[in-house]
């Protein structure tokens, strides 16, 4: 009973009249209708002379009352931008720590009825697609003495069409004013008229080739060589551990191995090349893959599959010549914020190694949740790995990001070092590297937290030095702090001896996974991004300032100090550009790799240079194109953040021209939709140097399932992996010095031409021939909107921008009907998976939103 006051003092509640009981708590939980509507994006004035603010509403009913669920309760939820003004004076709201806000009532607060009950509210910075809005509000009774449960309104559900996810709790997005974030915001609304407008109509019914583009591919018949009967592999120079996984897949697609197959000689003879090199020849009866290494061959007998039509297991006859543009072809996948299956990153695996990436980051722990398990550090996984509605955070982490309080939710978990030595064993069989991740000093919560929990049962038992070893909290340092995702508590001190106590038994219990599992660990990615300041008053850290010859900053010590730690482990470190931006780079291994990661019309291509410049490994992680939490479309019915991006098709990824980051500025515009300018005067490419990579980045803030990240990862990895593996001759060569905007006119008439004759040639081959191998693998790709019209003739016109999906009508009595430019009354326009039968988003063939109307001005309503 002290501890619960405790805890209701420290989180501001107020003496209750009566207590809840179970009973009536758990009737609150199924009864409560909560209903969010955001109002406003861009309301004219603001509270409290903020310039900018972003004004919503939530409310209340119960269709039937209950007196006794009227007082004494708390609800918690994730509300991704901390609440500055709440009007009104029936609830009070309050931010508790990174997302976690919570609503009380006052006594001015009569009780639930079949009337709303509404709770207007300002937050200064913008939260407006869809899901961003998090689900699973937690009730609870004000002295946290009772099982807290989820309310029933706020969960989840699915599409019973399309399988996506539905938030029921969040009222219609249907106004400019709930998409744009400003006045100034220019972002359009991607309707099927605007589709129609603005994407390209595919042209190609077929075409020969592969994703990625080889470097060169000759036909040499028109005849096509059918591999029913199975094939032989016939080895030289390589054994057959190193190619089984591309033989797995080409049995998977339907060409199996056999004694009475068609023979394919498959020959490894090294040269002075590193990098893989391979000599492809299919003739008739004839199949010949000349490779310089293992990994070579392997992507020879990818190109095989990648060939490969599934239906009649046939291949056309081409000779090719091939090998990568990039020594590192990356996907970055973040498992901390929320849990990714084991099952997922196997899979995501044999998809990477398919079209020839090469490079796994996983992103394996941040604030919201610790995914590995650590010999001898239990608690970052019993506690660091799940969260709960647990605010003493013993059992768990605080139910950031909507978690609700089911710890054996799938957004909860980790792997055991059995399931990452699979992980491990089963990338390098695809001849992928691996690069963990475990983000310091700040994106540090879990860690904290878990080692807190630590402490606190260690002391408990007596065994202080024990309990101390590894707690990761200064207790004198009195600094006053928030991160960029809005935690007061997130960040390593960098100054105490236990942190780097705590990273050492870390990094050399991830070597000895790396090793037992036979795959040296070679590069460790830090992260050291986004740290907040968190060391202004410590103690410890006054005194390292004036002990540090020639200090520059806390970031950059600590950075400088973990690369030397690794160096000397013989393992790389690599780190994102703005931490890295706080070292010395005198102080620093020869070898670092920089994931540059500024957007490419704030001067991006500056930062990228820069770390180049001074002889670093140079990873291209532009978030306005290789961040696929963001959008596809800018609609409100497609998932992702919108910070950097609001849309980012297959076809973005596609026309992205790497080597040369500041020529976008004539192709494409700002988050707002604007226009801008790229100079490169001052912050140019020195000759001949060269970038290292290119990654893509699957970010899991909103995505709380294995479809949701499927969703937002396929088709747009192919698009990546072909500009990854292949330059094609319509990229805009780097010069030096130039100043690009949409009027410089660089990119000709003649490249864009080029360039879109490449597309029909891609995304041909990605509608009629890998479309079908994604959806033989089960894997839940986006299957596009469909763009459409009413010609003035009155029929109407409809594609999808990737070919060999079926259009389907909505007629007005709601009848799906195979599409027809003659039907008349069509509500909505579908696209519909052959294969599987899946079906897309259903798109309005109206718009329906009206750019003038204002949601401030509705009066609220039940429902």
């Amino acid at each position: 009973m002290k501890f619960n006051r405790l805890i209701a003092l420290l989180f501001g509640v107020s003496s209750p009249l009566y207590a809840l009981d179970q009973t009536t708590l758990n009737w609150l939980s199924q009864n409560l209708d909560v209903n969010y509507t955001l109002l406003d994006s861009k309301p004219s004035t603001c509270p409290k002379a903020q310039q900018k603010c972003y004004y919503s509403e939530l409310s209340f009913s119960v269709a039937t009352e209950n007196t006794k669920a009227n007082q004494d309760f708390a609800i918690f939820f994730s509300q991704l931008m901390p609440i500055y003004h709440v009007e009104g004076d029936t609830f009070t709201i309050t931010h508790i720590n990174g997302d976690i806000h919570k609503i009380t009532p006052t006594s001015k607060f009569t009780g639930f009825s079949s009337t709303p009950t509404t709770v207007r509210f300002y937050t200064k910075d913008s939260q407006i697609t869809r899901s961003e809005f998090m689900p699973n509000y937690v009730v609870t009774d004000a002295q946290l003495q009772l099982t807290p449960q989820i309310i029933l309104s706020t969960q989840p559900q699915l599409d019973n069409d399309t399988g996506l996810e539905l938030q029921p709790y969040l009222m219609p997005f249907d106004t400019l004013n709930q998409l744009q974030t400003s006045s100034k915001d220019k972002t359009p609304w991607m309707g099927s008229e605007y589709l129609h407008q603005h994407q390209v109509r595919p042209t190609l019914d077929a075409a020969t080739g592969l994703i990625p583009k080889p470097k060169q591919l000759t036909v040499l018949s028109d005849k096509r060589l059918n591999l029913a009967a199975g094939i032989n592999l016939q080895l030289s120079g390589v054994s057959a551990d190193a190619i089984a996984m591309a033989q797995q897949r080409l049995n998977t697609l339907g060409v199996k191995s056999t004694k009475d197959g068609l023979k394919v000689n498959v020959a490894v003879k090294p040269n002075k090349q590193s990098s893989p090199h391979y000599h492809l020849t299919v003739a008739e009866n004839n199949i010949s893959i000349q490779a310089n290494n293992s990994a070579a061959a392997f992507y020879g007998l990818q190109s095989l599959a990648g060939l490969l039509d599934i239906i009649d297991l046939s291949i056309p006859m081409v000779e090719i010549v091939d090998a990568p543009r990039y020594d590192f072809r990356g996907l970055h996948v973040d498992v901390a914020r929320n849990f990714r299956s084991k099952a997922f990153i196997l899979q995501t695996i044999e998809q990477m190694a398919a079209y020839k990436l090469n490079k796994l980051h996983l992103h394996l722990a941040d604030d919201e949740g610790w995914r590995l398990a650590i010999d001898g550090l239990d608690e970052l996984t019993s506690v660091g790995a799940y969260r709960c509605f647990d605010l003493t955070e013993t059992r768990c982490l605080l139910p950031q990001l909507g978690a609700g309080n089911d710890k054996n939710s799938h957004i909860n978990g980790f792997y055991s070092a059995a399931d990452y030595i699979e992980i491990l064993r089963y990338a390098n069989a695809h001849h992928i590297e691996v690069l963990p991740s475990l983000d310091m000093p700040g994106h540090s919560r879990a860690a904290i937290i878990a080692m807190e929990a630590r402490y606190k049962k260690l002391m408990a038992q007596g065994k202080q030095a024990d309990a101390e070893q590894y707690r990761l909290i200064e207790p004198a340092d009195q600094t006053r702090y928030r991160s960029i995702q809005h935690y007061n508590d997130n960040t390593l001190n960098v100054c105490i001896k236990n942190t780097y106590t705590f990273i050492g038994k870390v990094l050399s219990e991830v070597k000895a996974l790396h090793d037992r599992a036979g795959v040296p660990l070679q590069t460790y990615h830090i992260g050291a991004d986004e740290t907040a300041g968190a060391w202004l008053k410590s103690p410890t850290c006054e005194k390292l300032r004036s002990s540090v010859k020639d200090f520059t900053s806390f970031n950059g010590y600590f950075i400088e100090r973990i690369a030397k730690l690794l160096d000397k482990k013989g393992i790389q470190v690599a780190g994102w550009s703005d931490g890295l931006s706080d070292v010395r780079a005198a102080n620093m291994p020869a070898k670092v790799q920089s994931n540059a990661w500024a957007t490419l019309s704030e001067n991006g291509h500056a930062v990228a240079h820069r770390f180049a410049n001074q002889g670093w490994q140079v990873v291209l992680s532009s978030p306005d194109v290789t961040y696929f939490d963001f959008p596809y479309q800018s609609h409100p019915q497609e998932r992702g953040n919108h910070w950097a991006s609001r849309a980012i098709e297959s076809k973005k990824i596609f026309e992205f021209m790497p080597d040369n980051l500041p020529a976008h500025a004539e192709i494409w515009t700002n988050t707002n939709n604007h226009a801008y300018v790229a100079n490169d005067g001052d912050s140019s490419l020195n000759q001949g140097v060269k970038f290292f990579g290119v990654q893509g980045h699957l970010w899991s803030e909103m995505l709380r399932s294995d479809a949701q990240a499927q969703y937002m990862l396929y088709p747009r990895l192919l698009a990546l992996a072909e500009r990854a593996w292949h330059h094609a001759e319509w990229e805009l060569p780097y010069q030096a010095g130039r100043i690009y905007n949409q009027s410089s006119g660089y990119f000709t008439a003649k490249l864009k031409a080029q360039r879109e004759a490449d597309w029909q040639r891609f995304v041909a081959i990605l509608g009629f021939q890998e479309i079908p191998k994604l959806a033989q693998a089960n894997i839940a790709f986006r299957i596009p909107t469909v763009a459409a019209t009413t010609l003035h003739s009155g029929k109407l016109d409809a594609f999808t921008a990737i070919p060999g999906f079926v259009i389907e009508a909505q007629k007005a009595d709601g009848q799906w009907l195979p599409f027809s430019p003659s039907l008349r009354t069509v509500r909505a326009l579908r696209a519909r998976e052959p294969i599987t039968g899946r079906v897309g988003r259903a798109m309005p063939l109206q718009q329906s939103y009206s750019p003038l109307e204002s949601l401030t001005l509705r009066p609220t309503k039940a429902r």
